[in-house]
């Protein structure tokens, strides 16, 4: 996902409260199911790590918060202390990346091309004007 795409998405949700926990219990079918399925509902999704997945699984929090997106086919977008936010657009990747790649290419249309320059003969211009007045 481009870095401009996944700041924009960073400061929209920032503010969210977590709707997904991940207790002592570790990465359980269960929690990742309970994500998937937030995921779905909604697109985006914080989650909040708990003190006991540390002792569970020797796993620090940055490869927690990997390991969930990985297993869950989302975008991890930040993880900030114990909580990180997941993405995943809800009608699949395949159509997202393919509005990215036309909103893109539009961009570039867009873009003001330089101006021709025309030469321009004053002394025909200057009799064009005087028969449009006469």
């Amino acid at each position: 996902m481009p870095g401009k795409v996944r700041r924009a998405i960073k400061a929209k949700y920032h503010d969210i409260e977590p709707k997904a926990w991940v207790g002592k219990r570790g990465l359980e079918e269960s929690v990742i199911s309970e994500i998937d399925t937030q995921l779905k509902k909604d697109g985006i999704l914080k989650v909040e790590i708990r003190k006991g997945v540390f002792i569970s699984t020797d796993m620090d929090r940055g490869s927690i918060a990997e390991k969930v997106a990985e297993l869950t086919d989302s975008e991890l977008i930040d993880v900030r202390g114990k909580r990180f936010i997941l993405f995943r657009p809800r009608e699949g990747w395949e159509k997202y990346l393919k509005k990215l790649k036309l909103k893109e290419v539009s961009k570039e249309r867009r873009e003001e091309k330089p101006v021709k320059k025309v030469k321009l003969d004053i002394a025909q211009f200057r009799k064009k004007f005087k028969k449009g007045r006469e």
